[in-house]
């Protein structure tokens, strides 16, 4: 009998604190899934890629209860063992009924096959039994939706200043529908750089590399690491998936070049001057490039057609070296019928695009022709103040070349660290 009361203590004891250890559980009063309640056994459905944001409200029993665990897991995943579909929130402490909730994010992979799948949502503790609580999941692929796998460079990890660089785009389709004319760009914004490509078609569950889109790094950029951005277009070009990565740009910073020098001087003999109907005349140019680089002049006439004719000699076109001058002769011809008087018209000189000297010339036409010792006296002038010209011409351009020879010795002496006076 007393052995038989024992055994009846023991037995109730071990139920009491089983009771006891069920009690301390926390309870799970709600579970949110993207802000929205479910049920125990409930169905959600859901996209690839998707994140899950899961708020678990528990209460806590008649006891304390310490070292608490939540954690919500999807299996059945293909590469779960290298990309587990699992989240827990750290250990926690209850006093007896309170309330606390807790919150856990789940990312749903891309890669995974439209099916249905469960999300489990686990409680427990140090020892003793867990609840779980099951939400069913809906996998389902949306119509439109690409996703970059993989972008390799070559060369791979860095390249050097001048040379190019190629890149390939590996893209893959986990919408539903097949997509057409893929667009591919990679940018590199801070050298102005991009190149572009098109995928013809890139089937459901498939994936596709793009051609070896070319950049060509320039020469002499800074050494350091560059952010490449990588777009991909698709569906129409209204949908856009892009990533970013760094490549590294090596190389020295190349030496700062000379700076080009365009520097013309040009002078024009007498502004103004008689001619007889029938006669000539000749109005001396002097063009001297006191520049750096060799540059090309053009020398126009407008306004002397309707009563003169007029030729540029040597020739309109002239080319010169860096400090080379030459001259050049307008020669007026009147006509006969020419009206007597005041004639004007207008010398220009270009050098590209760019109009360097515009002068407005005179001429008086007269009714008489000059006599041949007149025109011989006036020919010896204007060769006379040609000459002149020139020669304060070549003074000017032999001075800026020694200043600037002076200027560069003085750098170089500087940049040695020494000092002449």
């Amino acid at each position: 009998m007393k052995n038989t009361i024992n055994v009846l203590l023991a037995i109730f004891l071990v139920s009491f604190l089983a009771v006891g250890m069920v009690s301390a559980l926390p309870t799970v009063d709600e579970v949110k899934i993207d802000g929205d309640i479910y049920e125990n056994m409930e169905s959600l459905q859901v996209e690839r890629g998707d994140q899950l944001d899961i708020r678990v409200k528990v209460t806590a029993g008649n006891v304390s209860e310490k070292d608490i665990e939540i954690s919500a897991e999807v299996l059945g995943y293909e590469y779960s063992d290298h990309e587990p579909i699992f989240a827990r929130v750290h250990t926690f402490d209850l006093d007896a009924y309170d309330t606390d909730p807790m919150d856990l994010t789940l990312q749903l992979p891309d890669k995974m096959d439209k099916a249905y799948y469960d999300l489990r949502v686990t409680v427990g503790t140090r020892t003793g039994p867990s609840q779980e609580y099951t939400y069913r999941l809906h996998l389902k692929g949306i119509k439109h939706s690409l996703i970059i796998k993989d972008v390799v460079f070559n060369p791979e990890a860095s390249v050097e200043s001048g040379r190019a660089l190629l890149t390939t785009v590996r893209v893959k389709n986990i919408g539903e529908k097949d997509e057409e004319s893929v667009k591919v760009k990679v940018t590199i914004p801070e050298l102005g750089l991009s190149a572009s490509d098109y995928i013809d078609e890139i089937n459901d569950g498939d994936s596709e590399t793009s051609e070896e889109l070319y950049m060509r790094i320039p020469e002499c950029v800074e050494a350091k690491d560059y952010n490449v951005k990588i777009t991909v277009e698709y569906d129409e070009g209204y949908e856009t998936v892009s990533v970013e990565k760094m490549i590294t740009v090596t190389g020295d910073v190349c030496a700062a070049e000379e700076p080009v020098e365009k520097k013309t001087i040009i002078t024009v003999g007498p502004e103004t001057q008689d001619v007889a109907q029938g006669a000539s005349v000749i109005y001396p140019l002097t063009i001297s490039n006191a520049g750096n680089t060799a540059r090309t002049y053009v020398v126009s006439i407008d306004g002397a057609e309707t009563w003169s004719t007029i030729e540029v000699t040597p020739s309109n076109l002239v080319v010169l070296n860096a400090g080379e001058s030459k001259a050049v002769y307008v020669s007026l011809t009147a006509n006969d019928d020419a009206t007597v008087g005041e004639h004007m018209f207008v010398l220009s000189v270009k050098s590209g695009d760019t109009t360097l000297k515009q002068v407005t010339l005179k001429a008086d036409v007269t009714g008489e022709k000059p006599s041949g010792v007149l025109s011989l006296k006036r020919g010896l002038e204007i060769g006379v103040i040609i000459l002149v010209v020139l020669l304060v011409i070549l003074g000017l351009i032999i001075g800026f070349n020694k200043l600037r020879e002076t200027g560069e010795e003085e750098h170089e002496e500087s940049d040695k660290g020494e000092t002449y006076y």
